[in-house]
């Protein structure tokens, strides 16, 4: 699907706008790894993989359904323009979306599916590149799009960050993939092993997270301000603690109805940080 040239002259004029605003001292606009992704995402052709294509990526990544570079050459070689912009962004430490909170709950965050979309297909590119002999890219793809994967999450909201583990969680599969089925030099080992390390052993900063997502929940219809602000706290105590998980379900059992449907469950949340810490540890061992 092209591009219709009116969508380049909005990017551009948004851009230009951009590029004519005051810069905060100390931080140049241009090294944002937001804005080169932005321009990834007008560079996408026919993006959005189908249900099907999803299923099958995730029956390729636990070894079940083997990679057919027919189905997905055209797709990947489309869209090449499009990850190697996104890959150049990784080379940036700082990633800002922009997001404007006072919007409460109603706050655009159009880039995650964009953003999804995008890692999915470079994990397609990867295997792209494995099938062409090109071990070498397929190292550096799936490097970049660890890195892209985490800034999934920088300064966004929870589904955000769930987006985010769950891209992050499809590139560790990739990496198990290509480090279980190719010969890959020890540099590229190295390469892989180092873009682990920069993960960390908790790669998304989930209580940020739940301090923006709360923050965005203070437009409900609370009992007062000092009970939204003991739930922030006792649900931060509870996702460093989980033994503190009795006294926040108190606290939300107390609220009204509407706000209790809204404050994130903290179950799903734990078990999300814990897979991917499990599945980051496994991956690492593959690399030692």
């Amino acid at each position: 699907m092209k591009k219709p040239r009116w969508m380049f002259s909005i990017i551009f004029a948004a851009v230009l706008v951009a590029v004519a605003a005051p810069e905060p001292q100390g931080v140049k606009l241009g090294q944002n790894a937001a804005l080169r992704y932005w321009s990834a995402f007008a560079q996408m052709q026919d993006s959005p993989l189908t249900d099907l294509q999803v299923k099958e990526l995730s029956a390729i990544l636990k070894g079940t359904t083997p990679y057919d570079d027919a189905k997905f050459k055209d797709l990947v070689e489309e869209n090449k323009p499009a990850l190697e912009t996104m890959a150049r962004g990784t080379a940036l430490a700082n990633c800002d979306w922009g997001l404007d909170y006072e919007l409460g709950p109603e706050t655009p965050i159009d880039y995650v599916g964009r953003a999804t979309a995008l890692a999915r297909l470079n994990v397609f590119y990867a295997f792209h590149l494995v099938g062409a002999g090109d071990k070498e890219g397929a190292v550096q793809a799936l490097v970049a799009g660890l890195r892209f994967s985490r800034n999934i999450a920088d300064g966004g909201p929870l589904i955000a960050t769930l987006l985010a583990k769950d891209s992050l969680a499809k590139h560790l599969d990739a990496v198990a993939f290509v480090v279980r089925t190719q010969a890959i030099s020890s540099q590229q080992r190295q390469a892989l092993a180092k873009a682990l390390v920069e993960l960390g052993v908790d790669p998304l900063d989930w209580q940020s997270t739940i301090n923006l997502e709360m923050a965005a929940l203070k437009v409900l219809p609370w009992p007062s301000s000092a009970s939204a602000e003991r739930v922030t706290q006792a649900y931060l105590n509870a996702l460093g603690d989980p033994s503190g998980l009795p006294k926040l379900q108190g606290l939300i059992a107390s609220l009204p109805k509407p706000i209790q449907g809204s404050i994130p469950n903290l179950g799903r949340v734990l078990k999300e940080r814990q897979d991917l810490k499990e599945k980051l540890r496994e991956t690492r061992s593959l690399l030692q």
